[in-house]
């Protein structure tokens, strides 16, 4: 099975295709390409693995939290490849639990730890996900200064943006960093929710300000 994996809301936007033999092919973006690196990028993997984009028979997609632009940028993406095929089902998946699972496989003494990815979201607030003993027990969420003081006492936290509101906050958790790898990116993508391409949307878990920004005016 030839399985074609986009997930733009990491630190760096990834292309996955692992092909009938198990052979993964990768193209990761810096954070500083933008989206439209993102068709080139899964041109170059089908080229490298010598697969025809026709002959994909599966496809998963990172809806987020994250950006909303790089959402949207890797779903018209998808849904421009599967045109002709808009009743297609993919597989859906959360960044921040690619960010779990990747953190516990290659480590495994972890797993038995409570950890909490943190995504920023704004300045004061974080998308957070909270685990233990390998499942997901809150979250994606936003929250915000009070939740994040009193809420992650116990936890580890996972990467980069941890460490932005650990330092923000003054927060005593510790720090983990941890490198993401295909095998669990593709681990986490298979258990995701099935959607048809024509029905993707993002994880809304907040407006964007420019909509709040709208609606204080009105209430003015």
């Amino acid at each position: 099975m030839n399985f074609l994996v986009i997930s733009t809301t990491l630190k760096n936007i990834f292309v996955v295709l692992k092909d009938e033999k198990n052979n993964i092919y990768t193209r990761t973006l810096t954070e500083n390409k933008s989206g439209n690196y993102l068709a080139n990028a899964i041109k170059e993997v089908a080229e490298e693995s010598k697969t025809n984009i026709k002959n994909i028979d599966e496809f998963g997609i990172d809806i987020g939290p994250g950006s909303f632009t790089g959402i949207r940028v890797a779903i018209s993406t998808l849904q421009g490849l599967l045109i002709d095929n808009p009743e297609k089902e993919v597989y859906t998946f959360f960044s921040s639990d690619v960010l779990y699972r990747s953190t516990v496989n290659n480590n495994p003494d972890l797993k038995k730890e409570k950890l909490a990815v943190l995504k920023r979201a704004r300045e004061n607030a974080a998308y957070a996900s909270i685990y233990e003993n390998g499942k997901r027990i809150f979250g994606p969420q936003m929250v915000f200064e009070e939740f994040l003081r009193d809420s992650l006492n116990n936890c580890i936290l996972i990467n980069e943006e941890a460490e932005y509101f650990k330092n923000k906050y003054k927060l005593e958790n510790e720090v983990f960093y941890s490198n993401i790898d295909e095998k669990s990116l593709i681990e986490e993508v298979i258990k995701g929710k099935r959607v048809k391409v024509k029905n993707l949307e993002p994880l809304y878990l907040q407006k964007p300000l420019a909509v709040e920004n709208l609606e204080r005016e009105k209430t003015k």
